[in-house]
């Protein structure tokens, strides 16, 4: 997406540490009840998304029904100058009772404020941080939009230079999409980690790894761990 280098186990390992440790900086200055990362692409598409604290079935309601509805979706963003953006910049509270992301997505789901940190290379926006507050909590203060203004440019120079080296997971025309979790699989098989090593990480047991694998090889048509790094990266 970004270019056309090859990434490496080394590259792509730097790349995940960094994405934690920003992660856990944003945690612990702006508090989100969960954070989803993801690119931006040339079209101002959203791809590539790393969930934090966020059910899945949430984010796949969101992709399947509410992605294009999104007031924050990044071809909304890419207009805009901040760095920081809020809902109730792109949706006031007026404004909410009339929208159906936010009367049938956001408040069945209890969110009761979004933010979005954009990360840019130049002018365009390469990716985002979107953190959700979900109620008991409030909405975003004063105080924490200033907080993540002022991480903002640190995130930015840690991250975006490690996301050139990111290679993207090639999408094949016909086939099924692999879903996020499988995308998740798909990179770690990648850099070199084993069944054992993917389950810890993402906190499964190892049965429910194979079974993703062994969905992936029927998707993509292939028959061994290097067929599929070969079918999704090379």
């Amino acid at each position: 997406m970004l270019d056309e280098s090859r990434d490496d186990p080394v590259s792509s390992s730097a790349f995940g540490t960094a994405l934690d440790a920003a992660v856990a900086a944003l945690a612990g200055l702006v508090r989100p009840s969960a954070t989803v990362f993801y690119s931006v692409g040339t079209d101002n598409e959203p791809s590539g998304f790393e969930l934090f604290g966020l059910a899945e079935t949430m984010h796949r309601t969101y992709m399947q029904r509410y992605c294009t509805l999104d007031p924050l979706h990044p071809s909304y963003c890419a207009r805009q100058t901040l760095s920081v953006l809020t809902l109730t910049s792109a949706l006031p509270e007026p404004a909410r009772d009339r929208s159906i992301y936010w009367k049938r997505f956001l408040e069945p789901h209890r969110v009761v404020d979004v933010m979005e940190v954009l990360l840019r290379d130049g002018a365009r926006t390469v990716a985002a941080f979107s953190l959700l507050r979900m109620a008991p909590a409030e909405a975003f203060s004063a105080d924490e939009l200033s907080r993540a203004h002022a991480v903002q440019p640190l995130l930015e120079a840690a991250l975006v230079p490690l996301l050139h080296r990111e290679h993207p997971i090639r999408t094949h025309a016909g086939g099924a999409p692999l879903t996020h979790r499988e995308q998740q699989i798909a990179r770690r098989v990648r850099n070199g980690m084993s069944n054992k090593q993917i389950a810890s990480d993402l906190a499964l047991a190892q049965p429910t790894v194979k079974t993703h694998l062994l969905h992936m090889f029927r998707k993509l048509g292939v028959s061994s761990r290097t067929e599929l790094i070969g079918a999704l990266f090379l």
